[in-house]
Protein backbone atom coordinates (compact mmCIF):
# COMPACT_ATOMS: atom_id res chain seq x y z
CA UNK A 1 0.00 0.00 0.00
CA UNK A 2 0.89 3.73 0.01
CA UNK A 3 3.65 5.22 2.17
CA UNK A 4 2.33 6.58 5.82
CA UNK A 5 4.32 9.17 7.79
CA UNK A 6 3.59 8.26 11.66
CA UNK A 7 4.24 10.78 13.81
CA UNK A 8 6.64 9.56 16.58
CA UNK A 9 6.11 9.44 20.45
CA UNK A 10 7.67 11.18 22.77
CA UNK A 11 8.15 10.34 26.36
CA UNK A 12 7.37 13.14 28.96
CA UNK A 13 7.53 12.14 32.12
CA UNK A 14 6.98 8.53 33.42
CA UNK A 15 4.54 7.21 31.09
CA UNK A 16 2.93 9.96 29.18
CA UNK A 17 2.68 9.35 25.34
CA UNK A 18 2.35 12.69 23.42
CA UNK A 19 2.63 13.20 19.48
CA UNK A 20 5.61 14.56 18.43
CA UNK A 21 4.44 16.88 15.77
CA UNK A 22 7.75 18.01 13.95
CA UNK A 23 6.58 19.33 10.55
CA UNK A 24 3.90 20.57 8.23
CA UNK A 25 3.11 17.26 7.00
CA UNK A 26 3.00 15.86 10.61
CA UNK A 27 0.63 18.48 12.15
CA UNK A 28 -1.61 18.51 8.93
CA UNK A 29 -2.20 14.54 9.18
CA UNK A 30 -2.51 14.39 13.37
CA UNK A 31 -4.83 17.27 12.54
CA UNK A 32 -6.99 15.02 9.77
CA UNK A 33 -7.00 12.30 12.07
CA UNK A 34 -8.10 14.40 15.39
CA UNK A 35 -10.90 16.45 13.15
CA UNK A 36 -11.97 12.73 11.88
CA UNK A 37 -12.07 11.15 15.02
CA UNK A 38 -14.21 13.48 16.82
CA UNK A 39 -16.47 13.52 14.04
CA UNK A 40 -16.81 9.84 14.24
CA UNK A 41 -16.86 9.89 17.75
CA UNK A 42 -19.98 12.60 17.54
CA UNK A 43 -21.98 10.44 14.72
CA UNK A 44 -21.25 7.25 16.62
CA UNK A 45 -22.34 8.89 20.06
CA UNK A 46 -25.62 10.08 18.34
CA UNK A 47 -26.49 6.60 17.34
CA UNK A 48 -25.89 4.96 20.56
CA UNK A 49 -27.72 7.39 22.64
CA UNK A 50 -30.96 7.30 20.24
CA UNK A 51 -30.56 3.11 21.35
CA UNK A 52 -30.23 3.94 25.04
CA UNK A 53 -33.72 6.07 24.86
CA UNK A 54 -35.44 3.84 21.95
CA UNK A 55 -34.93 0.33 24.25
CA UNK A 56 -35.67 -0.32 27.85
CA UNK A 57 -32.16 -1.72 29.07
CA UNK A 58 -33.34 -1.54 32.66
CA UNK A 59 -33.07 -0.46 35.83
CA UNK A 60 -29.06 0.90 36.86
CA UNK A 61 -28.32 0.72 33.09
CA UNK A 62 -26.31 3.24 31.74
CA UNK A 63 -24.49 4.47 28.20
CA UNK A 64 -20.46 5.44 28.50
CA UNK A 65 -19.00 7.07 25.51
CA UNK A 66 -15.43 7.34 25.62
CA UNK A 67 -12.69 8.30 23.42
CA UNK A 68 -9.51 5.77 24.27
CA UNK A 69 -5.85 6.54 23.66
CA UNK A 70 -3.97 3.74 24.47
CA UNK A 71 0.24 2.56 23.61
CA UNK A 72 0.36 -0.58 21.61
CA UNK A 73 4.00 -2.22 20.71
CA UNK A 74 2.57 -1.95 17.06
CA UNK A 75 2.13 1.88 17.52
CA UNK A 76 -0.48 3.92 18.94
CA UNK A 77 -4.19 3.85 19.09
CA UNK A 78 -6.98 5.84 18.76
CA UNK A 79 -10.63 5.03 19.58
CA UNK A 80 -14.07 5.84 20.04
CA UNK A 81 -15.82 3.16 22.65
CA UNK A 82 -19.33 3.62 23.42
CA UNK A 83 -20.44 0.87 26.18
CA UNK A 84 -23.63 0.04 27.59
CA UNK A 85 -24.14 -1.61 30.88
CA UNK A 86 -26.93 -3.04 32.14
CA UNK A 87 -27.96 -5.73 34.26
CA UNK A 88 -29.29 -9.13 33.38
CA UNK A 89 -32.60 -10.68 35.44
CA UNK A 90 -31.73 -11.60 38.65
CA UNK A 91 -27.90 -10.76 38.16
CA UNK A 92 -25.96 -8.83 40.36
CA UNK A 93 -23.18 -8.60 37.69
CA UNK A 94 -23.07 -5.22 35.07
CA UNK A 95 -23.10 -7.17 31.52
CA UNK A 96 -21.46 -4.56 28.27
CA UNK A 97 -23.00 -3.96 24.63
CA UNK A 98 -19.71 -2.34 22.92
CA UNK A 99 -19.69 -0.73 20.19
CA UNK A 100 -15.87 0.57 19.12
CA UNK A 101 -13.55 1.75 16.23
CA UNK A 102 -10.38 2.88 16.01
CA UNK A 103 -7.27 3.32 13.84
CA UNK A 104 -3.59 2.43 15.15
CA UNK A 105 -0.47 3.87 13.61
CA UNK A 106 2.53 1.76 12.77
CA UNK A 107 5.56 1.34 11.02
CA UNK A 108 3.91 -0.66 8.18
CA UNK A 109 0.81 1.72 8.11
CA UNK A 110 -2.11 2.31 9.45
CA UNK A 111 -4.65 -0.16 10.91
CA UNK A 112 -8.24 0.48 11.51
CA UNK A 113 -10.61 -1.75 13.24
CA UNK A 114 -14.37 -1.32 14.25
CA UNK A 115 -16.28 -4.39 16.27
CA UNK A 116 -19.46 -4.40 17.96
CA UNK A 117 -19.68 -7.52 21.25
CA UNK A 118 -21.60 -8.44 24.11
CA UNK A 119 -19.86 -9.37 27.15
CA UNK A 120 -23.10 -11.48 29.17
CA UNK A 121 -22.89 -12.25 32.60
CA UNK A 122 -25.65 -14.45 31.78
CA UNK A 123 -27.90 -15.54 28.72
CA UNK A 124 -30.16 -13.09 26.98
CA UNK A 125 -32.10 -13.08 24.18
CA UNK A 126 -30.43 -15.06 21.70
CA UNK A 127 -27.13 -15.05 23.11
CA UNK A 128 -25.86 -17.21 25.62
CA UNK A 129 -23.28 -16.12 28.74
CA UNK A 130 -19.90 -14.76 27.66
CA UNK A 131 -18.41 -12.63 24.58
CA UNK A 132 -19.79 -12.63 21.33
CA UNK A 133 -19.05 -10.73 18.38
CA UNK A 134 -21.36 -9.51 16.53
CA UNK A 135 -19.76 -7.82 13.91
CA UNK A 136 -15.66 -7.26 13.67
CA UNK A 137 -13.78 -5.88 10.49
CA UNK A 138 -9.61 -5.22 10.67
CA UNK A 139 -7.66 -3.60 7.94
CA UNK A 140 -4.16 -3.44 8.03
CA UNK A 141 -1.66 -1.04 6.04
CA UNK A 142 -3.70 1.85 4.72
CA UNK A 143 -1.91 4.94 4.28
CA UNK A 144 -3.44 7.89 7.06
CA UNK A 145 -5.95 8.69 4.17
CA UNK A 146 -7.08 5.89 3.43
CA UNK A 147 -7.35 4.62 7.09
CA UNK A 148 -9.85 7.41 7.39
CA UNK A 149 -11.97 6.65 4.59
CA UNK A 150 -12.29 3.45 5.81
CA UNK A 151 -12.77 4.27 9.38
CA UNK A 152 -15.59 6.58 8.47
CA UNK A 153 -17.42 3.25 6.22
CA UNK A 154 -17.07 1.35 9.23
CA UNK A 155 -18.94 3.53 11.69
CA UNK A 156 -21.26 4.08 9.12
CA UNK A 157 -21.56 -0.07 8.90
CA UNK A 158 -21.66 0.13 12.89
CA UNK A 159 -24.55 2.88 13.03
CA UNK A 160 -26.90 0.47 11.21
CA UNK A 161 -27.19 -2.23 13.83
CA UNK A 162 -29.85 -0.70 15.45
CA UNK A 163 -31.40 -4.44 15.63
CA UNK A 164 -28.93 -5.42 18.38
CA UNK A 165 -30.43 -4.19 21.42
CA UNK A 166 -33.47 -6.39 19.74
CA UNK A 167 -31.39 -9.26 19.56
CA UNK A 168 -30.43 -9.38 23.40
CA UNK A 169 -34.08 -8.95 23.93
CA UNK A 170 -34.54 -5.36 25.32
CA UNK A 171 -37.81 -3.91 24.46
CA UNK A 172 -38.42 -1.07 22.53
CA UNK A 173 -40.11 1.94 25.26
Amino acid sequence: MGETRVPALLRLGDDSPMLNVTGADDAESTALLLTTMHRLHKQLDDFTTQLYIAYNFGDGSGLVPAILIEKHAAGPELRTHHCFGFFAEGDSDVSELRFSAGVTTTSAGCIVEAMVDVDLERPLGEFGAGVHALYFERIDQLSLTDALSRLEEQVTALCTMGDVPNRLGFDTR
